[in-house]
């Protein structure tokens, strides 16, 4: 449950995306750039999402319709969001969100070192290719920490931006998608990637 912020610190909006509705929520203060607190992938009932991002983060305030009142740094993710349901990857490359730009608008102080390189490394996987749990460890320097690993991309805030889809069990099975749809929605992504892996990152 989201309490740090005050309510005048912390929006939500929804993004139409032909897969369903996603949930942003976004803090802003004067003194720092706004910060993308939580990502909700695609939900195809707009009112269950609204409902899942007002139980995490009870102060958060409905901001509009993003294409009025979300953030101008946020707008691009939002194309995104919409192009990468599309299955528009030639689209989604352009407005997919840099690493400068994660480093700026993440905010990675709420996560502790090893769930900062987990993510970090996550999001070092190209589009198009897979890498289990105990790679990923590997790739990091912990070799044992799989569980570990899993455990920290379950809690990532960010998915499909922090493309977490892209974990798999040792067997190649599809585990560890917490979003709407779980495996069902994490095969869709894999394939639409795979089938457009030349274009896309």
């Amino acid at each position: 449950m989201q309490n740090r912020n005050s309510p005048q610190d912390v929006c939500y909006t929804i993004i139409t995306t032909v897969r369903g509705s996603c949930g942003l929520v976004w803090s802003h203060t004067a003194t720092k750039p706004v910060q993308l607190l939580r990502l909700f992938p695609a939900c195809p009932d707009a009112e269950r999402q609204r409902r899942s991002i007002r139980k995490e983060f009870q102060v958060a305030k409905w901001s509009g319709d993003h294409k009025a009142r979300l953030p101008v740094c946020l707008r691009p993710l939002a194309g995104f969001l919409m192009a990468y349901y599309a299955g528009d990857i030639n689209r989604a490359v352009k407005l997919q969100p840099d690493w400068p730009w994660l480093r700026k608008h993440l905010p990675w102080a709420d996560q502790n070192e090893f769930g900062r390189k987990v993510l970090a490394a996550t999001f070092n996987i190209k589009a198009g290719t897979t890498i289990s749990y105990k790679k990923l460890a590997l790739r990091i320097g912990r070799p044992r920490a799989a569980r570990a690993v899993g455990g920290a991309l379950a809690r990532n805030p960010w998915p499909i931006l922090i493309p977490c889809h892209r974990v798999l069990g040792s067997d190649g099975s599809m585990t560890g998608f917490s979003g709407y749809g779980a495996a069902v929605a994490k095969r869709w992504m894999l394939e639409m990637e795979r089938s457009c892996q030349t274009l896309y990152r």
